[in-house]
């Protein structure tokens, strides 16, 4: 956790000097975040080539299952969408770390794809769905913490988010090929961009 961490931890650790850590990052919150970007990059890079593998993991229910799964592997993924402060430290109310937990659990962007592209349920606003995205989202990764340990396995887990969302969030009538495709295109090209920005400012820290 970011409390407990120090930077002669992290120097003792990789075998360096702590100078030469400063080198790079001036601040324990600088080398941290620089941490939570490079696996949210990971996470970003995997969801794109993945999304050019398979269009209907743009839909919600495959999406989520994805970055639930991720989360489960890649603890800082799921300290992310948890605002874990236990984790973070005072990164949890940081906008950096705050604006990647949206990109995660409760794109805005995202949900309005999903209306222009008729994927959305047409009852819900992009409010309620942004509710219900990330409520359900952080449900599911919380569980453990909550000590609900019911004895599911994890994919079982991961199917029953996917059941759950497709059911609250997405139309009754499966979208067409044509909107799939637009909808394929749309949110490639916003996990793109954000992992574009993450390596950069990854790049300007080495």
């Amino acid at each position: 956790g970011y409390r407990r961490v120090t930077i002669d931890d992290v120097a003792s650790r990789a075998g360096i000097g702590k100078g030469t850590v400063y080198l790079h990052w001036k601040t324990r919150e600088a080398l941290f975040w620089a941490v939570l970007q490079r696996e949210a990059l990971r996470l970003f890079d995997r969801l794109v080539a993945e999304l050019g593998r398979e269009p209907t993991l743009a839909l919600p229910h495959r999406l989520m299952r994805v970055i639930f799964l991720e989360g489960v592997r890649r603890p800082l993924v799921r300290a992310l969408l948890l605002a874990d402060a236990a984790v973070l430290g005072n990164l949890a109310q940081d906008e950096s770390v705050r604006a990647a937990q949206q990109d995660l659990a409760e794109n805005p962007d995202y949900l309005q794809m999903l209306a222009d592209e008729g994927i959305l349920r047409p009852e819900l606003s992009g409010v309620t769905a942004q509710h219900i995205l990330a409520s359900v989202a952080r449900g599911f990764s919380n569980a453990d913490e909550l000590g609900e340990d019911d004895g599911l396995p994890l994919e079982a887990r991961a199917d029953l988010l996917a059941y759950v969302l497709r059911r609250s969030l997405e139309n009754d009538t499966p979208p067409d090929s044509a909107d799939l495709a637009k909808l394929n295109a749309r949110v490639t090209a916003m996990f793109q961009a954000m992992a574009d920005g993450h390596r950069e400012q990854l790049q300007r820290a080495y």
